[in-house]
C-alpha cells in the first residue's frame, strides 16, 4: 500500500475489510460494493484540475514527467524511498493534469466561438 495520494491502484485488504480505490470508502471483503459519494475522489479530482487549468506550464510539465517506462509504470511515481517505479500508468498525477489540458482546450474553444 503506497502513501502517496493516488499512487497505487486496485484493492488492498486491511483487517477483514477491502479498500477500493474506485469505491469512495472502505466494504466488506465478500460484500456488495458501496455506490461512491456525491463527493468522492472523482469529483476531488475533477476539482484539482479545473484549478491546475489556467496554470498551463504546471499541467504541461507534470504531463512530460509522468509518462510510461517500458513495463507500463510512471517513470515519476514511485516507491517511497526506492526510486522504483511502482504506479501503472496513467497515475492519478498524469490523469488529473490530461483532465486540466482538456480543460483549457475546452475553455479556449468555448471563447474562441
Amino acid at each position: 500500500m503506497s502513501y502517496s495520494w493516488g499512487a497505487s491502484r486496485g484493492s488492498a485488504h486491511v483487517s477483514g475489510l477491502a479498500l477500493d480505490r474506485a469505491v469512495a470508502g472502505p466494504r466488506p471483503v465478500d460484500g456488495p460494493a458501496v455506490a461512491p459519494e456525491p463527493d468522492g475522489p472523482v469529483l476531488e479530482q475533477q476539482r484539482v484540475a479545473a484549478e491546475l487549468a489556467p496554470m498551463v506550464e504546471v499541467w504541461q510539465r507534470l504531463l512530460a514527467q509522468h509518462v510510461p517506462d517500458r513495463a507500463g509504470r510512471c517513470r515519476t511515481c514511485t516507491k517511497g524511498g526506492t526510486g522504483l517505479p511502482t504506479t501503472p500508468w496513467p497515475c492519478v498525477i498524469h490523469g488529473i493534469a490530461d483532465m486540466a489540458r482538456r480543460s483549457y482546450d475546452a475553455e479556449r474553444s468555448r471563447v474562441a466561438s
